[in-house]
């Protein structure tokens, strides 16, 4: 995403920043109520996911413009559910097929999902 960078915090909290306006967070998302484990973003699509100890991965449209009078654009689009808790831990990792819309998500149940609707 250029010299935007996401990053998820151990209070569920994603925060975007952009490198070129600020060094501060352009937004900050409450996302997940637990610890946010991993964030990833898609090689091809407008498309980033963040994965937490609540058991859930979050994925996210998320756009930036060339125009830098317009600002970034975040619009979240699927809460995905499926794994367990195990020890207080859930989703530690998601990870996107490098060419379709997919995520893999693997969780301390020991069992890794592939979401692709």
């Amino acid at each position: 995403m250029g010299d935007n960078v996401i990053v998820g915090s151990k209070d569920g909290k994603l925060c975007w920043f952009d490198m070129d306006l600020s060094s501060k967070p352009y937004k900050i998302l409450k996302s997940h109520p637990k610890d946010i484990t991993n964030v990833a973003f898609h090689r091809n699509y407008p498309l980033f996911a963040s994965s937490s100890d609540d058991c859930t991965a979050y994925v996210f449209h998320g756009m930036v413009y060339s125009d830098l009078n317009q600002n970034p654009l975040i619009v979240p689009l699927e809460i995905l559910h499926g794994h367990t808790s195990v020890n207080g831990r859930g989703v530690l990792d998601c990870k996107f097929h490098p060419r379709q819309p997919w995520l893999f998500t693997a969780g301390a149940d020991a069992v890794i999902k592939l979401f692709c609707h």
